[in-house]
């Protein structure tokens, strides 16, 4: 995490504008959500998650990626271009409907966080663009562990290849600053790889 920190800090990341904004996007299961976390509690910052803005079910089917970006503009993009509070709508994934609302405050680091955070209208949101990525055999090992066998067969075979193409479509490795990876040592102290 050394590194990684320091990397942060050569990059003026967190004063480099008041609030500043990142994106932590890649491969499900590369430890995204952690980081973000651990960022927001080391910066004071504020983590929106992409996962909260998921694709209702009306909208799939479409030839379209996998998250609700016009919700996301409206309720997210909007309001952190202008500053100040805002609040955004939490979409239940497993329910498939709206659940309570987020109030997000000004903090020193606003962090998006998840796949799809990297779409071409939002980029010029970040100061800081990252990828989280991770091998295959990893990726599968540790959907088993998070969501059971069952959930690692349908993130293998629709959830997956989704996210692939999106990385393809919009060059999303080669958009970003920084590729890291993500793991935990037998401490349970994150390690991150620049690569």
């Amino acid at each position: 995490m050394k590194q990684f920190k320091d990397y942060l800090q050569a990059k003026n990341v967190v004063s480099l504008k008041n609030p500043a904004c990142i994106a932590i996007d890649g491969r499900c299961g590369a430890g995204k959500s952690t980081l973000a976390d651990r960022l927001a509690a080391e910066y004071g910052g504020q983590v929106i998650r992409m996962d909260h803005f998921y694709l209702p079910g009306h909208l799939r089917g479409q030839d379209r990626v996998n998250v609700h970006y016009e919700r996301f503009e409206e309720e997210v993009a909007v309001p952190l271009r202008r500053g100040g509070s805002f609040s955004y709508r939490i979409f239940d994934c497993h329910t498939m409907d709206y659940q309570a609302s987020i109030t997000v405050r000004p903090a020193p680091l606003m962090i998006i966080e998840g796949a799809y955070s990297m779409l071409p209208q939002w980029e010029e949101l970040y100061v800081l663009k990252i990828f989280a990525d991770i091998s295959p055999e990893e990726q599968q090992k540790r959907i088993r562990h998070r969501n059971g066998e069952q959930a690692c067969h349908n993130f293998k075979n629709r959830w997956i290849p989704l996210e692939e193409k999106y990385f393809q479509a919009y060059q999303v490795t080669d958009r970003c600053d920084i590729t890291i990876r993500i793991t935990t040592d037998q401490a349970g102290e994150l390690q991150i790889a620049l690569m």
